[in-house]
């Protein structure tokens, strides 16, 4: 968890994303000292979006759009992520991507998909035909006498096209 972090912060961004890293550590460090017997089975991940993604996110400066609720979106995801918590990470991926098609110029993601680059396309094509059933799944079931629940196996691929994608928000948005 500690290697996440940026080791001497050159703007305030990065020093409240420390901050956010070590509340973490915090967290996870009070966790294991209530509970010692509980230190084994407390999962702990990397972030799902690169450091350096979130700050630049943090730093953009977009004059249509709000990224307000977008970095939060991003920051849960990555708290989800680092603690285990897939459903909530698969939900939060779903809801980003819901989120964004106005900053393409578009309603939809899938609209965002057909219209993006050759370059681009085949990654945000992942996220809109693999990421999205995934939320969709367990998002729609109803409760059954046996469940299922994504795992990290489920989550993880999607790290690489998901970045880019907010990196291709940042950009159109500039």
């Amino acid at each position: 968890m500690l290697d996440a972090l940026v080791e001497q912060p050159q703007h305030i961004v990065e020093a409240y994303i420390q901050k956010d890293g070590l509340m973490a550590v915090i967290d996870y460090l009070k966790e294991v000292a209530e509970s010692p017997a509980y230190e084994n089975e407390i999962i702990l991940n990397s972030v799902f979006i690169a450091p350096e993604v979130l700050v630049q996110l943090r730093a953009a400066t977009p004059t249509t759009f709000d990224f307000k609720k977008l970095i939060r979106f991003c920051e849960e995801l990555d708290d989800a992520y680092r603690r285990g918590n897939y459903l909530s990470s698969v939900l939060l991926i779903r809801a980003i991507m819901n989120h964004v098609p106005p900053v393409f110029g578009q309603q939809t993601f899938g609209a965002v998909v057909s219209q993006a680059g050759r370059s681009v396309k085949p990654m945000l094509e992942r996220l809109e035909h693999e990421a999205r059933p995934i939320a969709d799944l367990h998002t729609h079931f109803l409760i059954r006498q046996r469940e299922s629940l994504p795992t990290k196996n489920q989550v993880e691929p999607y790290k690489g096209p998901f970045e880019l994608l907010l990196q291709e928000v940042m950009a159109r948005a500039e």
